[in-house]
């Protein structure tokens, strides 16, 4: 099983809310069921990071438009590479990636 399926499970892939917060070394990502949906349905968390790194997609759509997740995998035993329609995040991490629901 790939991990976005394990933690995107049945939820869309379109991104509500991509938060990097540097003071506690988390990325969290948070996607809707449906684009016109008000409110985010899952989150997928990624703890304990000792590297992150950024870059935006050179041929990104349109600013405007919803970004959605395109593919994360794992690229080496403690390296997951999250791909989006605008970024291409890399994470060095040391705890494991998990997703919720959100109420």
């Amino acid at each position: 099983m790939s991990l976005i399926a394990e933690l995107l499970g049945d939820c869309s892939p379109y991104i509500y809310n991509l938060v990097y917060d540097v003071d506690v070394r988390l990325l969290f990502i948070e996607c809707l069921d449906d684009p016109s949906d008000e409110e985010p349905s899952r989150r997928i968390v990624f703890p304990e990071i000792i590297s992150y790194s950024e870059g935006n997609q050179t041929d990104a759509l349109d600013d405007e438009l919803m970004d959605d997740l395109v593919s994360m995998d794992w690229t080496n035993e403690n390296q997951v590479t999250i791909l989006t329609c605008k970024k291409e995040i890399v994470l060095e991490l040391t705890g494991k990636p998990f997703s919720e629901q959100i109420d």
